[in-house]
């Protein structure tokens, strides 16, 4: 009761074991499944569960220090510069290659679970106040409009000052 006096809104136990595996890196669908979820159709169920925690992660996650601005200083920038050692012939020659993957997926899954990215559904779109307003500007009528083709030298080209008969 202490928290919700506080304002803090906590998981319920389902949803932390959801966003944990999640955080393992399974499925929306095998997270859901093995958060103890039923549902007749897991991805459905899945996509709901992830709408409803959406609503409470940004509070939580700014309390804990993770904003936008955090995870883009602290994973985002770093990432641009991350490499690991990749090993051949037998562990004789070594190289360095950008290893971009781990850090771009939990960045993702922040991002995700944030609410950040901007909503693919328009119905969802609609809530964020986002308007695209159309302007119709009646076409001026016919008669307002020269059409008459303009005027050639005879020779397709437009007609000069110069007496030029080429």
């Amino acid at each position: 009761m202490a928290a919700e006096k506080s304002g803090i809104k906590k998981l319920t136990p389902r949803q932390h074991a959801f966003v944990k595996n999640l955080a393992k890196g399974a499925s929306q669908k095998d997270a859901f499944i093995a958060a103890g979820y039923k549902a007749k159709h897991p991805d459905q169920g899945a996509h709901q569960a992830l709408k409803q925690i959406q609503g409470k992660v940004p509070l939580i996650m700014d309390q804990m220090g993770l904003t936008d601005h955090h995870l883009i200083e602290k994973y985002l920038v770093p990432l641009l510069d991350a490499e690991e050692t990749k090993f051949f012939n037998e562990g004789k020659k070594r190289i360095n290659v950008p290893a971009l993957g781990i850090r771009h997926a939990a960045l993702d899954t922040a991002f995700k679970l944030r609410g950040s990215y901007a909503p693919r559904n328009p119905k969802e779109a609609e809530q964020f106040g986002v308007k695209v307003i159309v302007v119709d500007i009646p076409r001026p009528p016919r008669n307002a409009i020269d059409v008459t083709p303009p005027v050639t030298g005879g020779n397709g080209k437009p007609p000069s000052d110069s007496n030029d008969n080429d």
